[in-house]
This record gives structure tokens, C-alpha cells and sequence, in this order.
């Protein structure tokens, strides 16, 4: 397990996975810190019955109910949603010592708290799912492939292809029924002559994933064996590998270049966000936290694809 950690590609996953795990970490704590004040305005609203409205206003209600003792009291509530018509019957929780500190369904402390425990759910599942998917594709793409059977070698050309905003590398095969594999990036890529022979560990026609031997190098899978071409926009590796190509060929990559290739992929994050900020009523507060878990989200996603910097 050791020797996985040191592939590129692994230390791009797990790169990526712990950005994704922090984000979540700081998204979980600030909503826990919403839930706590929520809870602490609702604190002493321990009485329940119901109160007539009796107006509304600009984001808020008036309600007015019994209290056992004493005359009818009422309350202004603030809320988070549309007000209910005057003249209708509400829930109400109050206080028995201050009974002007009320609640009614929307109100702004009880909406917060029901959004801050549904973002701070959300961020436990969703980094407890980057773990089990990365505990799997390790599995699949990298140790399983590299515990293959070696088999004859096969021709192959390399193939860039960009689908929206990720652009991939591809291994296609020179036989009468080709097959297409998607490889995590490695700069020998960019110096592959077309074509070139490689040895491939697994069966291409049967295993889902397989790896492939360039010069002693492994390539490991990015996604399994296709049998009809990807889609994209498509540019294939030359005959021969000209001076700067082999030059790039030769030079380490770093992390960061890798990091810079993916940045497009956030562009849609911010969008989203002001839609589900819109669609929830949560302001800037869900706008930033969407917007933030859905960039994490993207850069982690174009590593577990392979995403290609050259």
C-alpha cells in the first residue's frame, strides 16, 4: 500500500479528498454554531397551544393566544417565510414567563435551526461517501490492475479528448475491435509516439479496469474499458514525438499545474450556488457554504476522472 501512496495520481486523489474532508469539516462546524444559536433563541419556549393572527408585516406575524392565569397575551414573530393570512389558527410555542417570546411555524430561529441540522447532515454524508469511493477506486483502479496478468503487448495510440470543461487522456487501441482506456495523466503521455506499444495487465475484452506497462512505467486506469469512443473533442498524439514534446516528456509535473488545469471546472459552482441560495431563502450564509462544498466537490471530481494538464 505503501507504493500506491507515492503514484501521482493517488496523491492527487487523496489531495483533493482532503480539501473536500476540510471543507466539509469548516461547513459542519459553522453550521453546528447556527444550530447551537438557533437553539439557545428557542430556549424556555416550552408551552404549546394556538394563537389566532392577527396581522403581518414585512417578514413577520402577529399572534395572539391564552395563557392559563392571566389576560390573552401576545406576541410578534419574525419569520422566514411567507406570513399566514390573518384571522387563521397556528401553532404556538411561548414562553411562561415572557410570554412575548413566541414561535409559530416559520419562524426565523426554527427555520435556521432546521437548515443548519439539514447542511450539517448533508456534509457528514457527503464526506463519509468521498472515503468509501476512494477506499473502492483504489481498489478497483490500482490494486487489482496491478496484480493483473501481463499480457501480450498491443498498439495503442494516445488521444486527448475535452468534454466541457475536463479534458482526459486516452489509450485507444490498433485492433479490428478497438477499445478505448482511460489513464491517469503521467508526462510520458505527452512523448508517446503513434503508435506505441504497450503491455496491458488484465484482459481487455473481459476486466472492467486495466492498467498498461509504457517502458516500464504502469498507467492505471481512470474509468473502465470502453468499446465505443468517447465522446469529445479529440487530438491525437503525433507519428513522432517532436523536440519540445520529448523535452515536456522528460520533466516532472507538479501537483499545482494539475490543480491550475482544473480550475475550469469550478466556474459552475458559483451558479449553482446563487440558485440554491434562491431556492432555499438561506442568503449569502448557503449561497458561500453551497458554492464553497460544490468547488471542493469539482476539483476532487476531475482528479477521480484523470483529468489531463498538458
Amino acid at each position: 500500500m505503501r507504493s500506491f501512496l507515492r503514484l501521482r495520481p493517488v496523491r492527487h486523489i487523496l489531495v483533493t479528498s482532503g480539501v473536500v474532508l476540510f471543507a466539509c469539516a469548516v461547513v459542519f462546524l459553522l453550521q453546528l454554531f447556527e444550530f447551537s444559536h438557533a437553539r439557545a433563541t428557542l430556549d424556555g419556549l416550552s408551552t404549546q397551544t394556538t394563537a389566532t393572527v392577527t396581522g403581518s408585516g414585512d417578514g413577520s406575524a402577529t399572534v395572539r393566544f391564552a395563557v392559563p392565569g392571566r389576560p390573552e397575551a401576545g406576541a410578534i414573530v419574525q419569520l422566514d417565510s411567507t406570513p399566514p393570512a390573518n384571522g387563521s389558527r397556528v401553532p404556538v410555542r411561548y414562553d411562561p414567563a415572557n410570554p412575548a417570546r413566541a414561535a409559530i411555524p416559520g419562524a426565523v430561529p426554527l427555520v435556521s435551526a432546521d437548515r443548519a441540522s439539514t447542511y450539517a447532515t448533508v456534509t457528514v454524508v457527503a464526506a463519509l461517501a468521498v472515503l468509501a469511493v476512494d477506499g473502492f477506486l483504489l481498489l478497483t483502479r490500482f490494486v487489482r490492475p496491478a496484480r493483473a496478468r501481463v499480457r501480450p503487448a498491443v498498439p495503442v495510440r494516445r488521444v486527448k479528448l475535452q468534454r466541457g470543461l475536463l479534458t482526459r487522456s486516452w489509450l485507444e487501441t490498433e485492433s479490428a475491435s478497438p477499445r478505448w482506456i482511460p489513464v491517469y495523466f503521467s508526462p510520458r503521455l505527452i512523448g508517446l509516439p503513434t503508435p506505441a506499444e504497450v503491455e496491458v495487465l488484465g484482459d481487455l475484452r473481459q476486466d472492467r479496469h486495466v492498467a498498461v506497462r509504457v517502458d516500464g512505467e504502469v498507467l492505471y486506469p481512470a474509468g473502465a474499458v470502453r468499446s465505443a469512443e468517447p465522446r469529445g473533442r479529440r487530438l491525437d498524439n503525433p507519428a513522432e514525438p517532436d523536440e519540445e514534446r520529448s523535452e515536456a516528456a522528460a520533466r516532472p509535473v507538479p501537483l499545482r499545474r494539475q490543480f491550475r488545469a482544473d480550475l475550469p471546472v469550478l466556474a459552475v459552482a458559483p451558479v449553482v450556488g446563487v440558485f440554491w441560495a434562491f431556492v432555499d431563502g438561506s442568503g449569502f450564509g448557503g449561497w458561500l457554504a453551497v458554492t464553497v462544498l460544490l468547488a471542493m466537490f469539482g476539483f476532487w471530481w476531475a482528479a477521480l476522472r484523470g483529468s489531463d494538464p498538458s
